[in-house]
């Protein structure tokens, strides 16, 4: 059994055929506990409200014992993410998180109805606090997303990893095609991020 915490996007109602749902269902149907919240006004995203949301889904993980935590975050729910780390929100550690399509800092800076300061990529102290409550951390984002137009790699010193490229994987919308994502219930169960690879 796997705690697995799912955390969706700016403006993200949890969709039907989403990869996301999909992939929630499919791994509480092998026994995993799976905690797929929907965020408070995804259209109009609190900072404050997202972060204590992510704050308690944590905690609550934490107070069921034994097996391995997870975080799988995408878009806006990676900088949430974040920004929980440094401020250290967590009570324990992930064992591990998975931050996919996470956007680039100045488009959600410019973003109408996106809140708070953006996420700064050029601060040390992140990558610190990102290894600090993940114990494994993997980054994975398309080569034609249009939330990275300077593309993932400015991720890359910013938090101290090699962030994996899928080709043609765009934002991971749902309108982009993604729907089931055999990659990502392989990677759970795996713990190899080139699981991920397969869609």
């Amino acid at each position: 059994m796997k705690k697995i915490l799912i955390h969706h996007g700016w403006t993200n109602i949890r969709p039907e055929g989403h990869w996301a749902r999909i992939a929630a269902a499919e791994l509480r149907s092998r026994g995993n506990q799976v905690w797929y919240p929907q965020f408070p006004d995804p259209d109009t995203p609190s900072a404050e409200k997202w972060q204590e949301l992510i704050r308690q889904e944590a905690n609550m993980m934490d107070e069921v014992e034994g097996g391995e935590k997870i975080a799988i975050c995408h878009s806006l729910g990676t900088t949430n993410w974040l920004i929980a780390a440094m401020n250290d929100l967590f009570t324990k550690p992930f064992d591990r998180v998975l931050l996919v399509a996470p956007p680039d800092p100045q488009l959600t800076d410019q973003a109408e109805g996106i809140e708070g300061d953006p996420l700064d990529l050029t601060n040390p102290g992140l990558a610190i606090s990102a290894h600090k409550w993940a114990k494994n951390l993997t980054v994975i984002a398309g080569d034609n997303d249009h939330w990275l137009p300077r593309g993932v790699g400015i991720y890359a010193p910013a938090l101290n990893v090699e962030p994996l490229i899928f080709e043609g994987a765009g934002h991971f919308s749902l309108d982009q095609g993604w729907g089931q994502w055999s990659g990502l219930t392989a990677w759970i169960e795996s713990a190899n991020p080139q699981d991920l690879m397969q869609h």
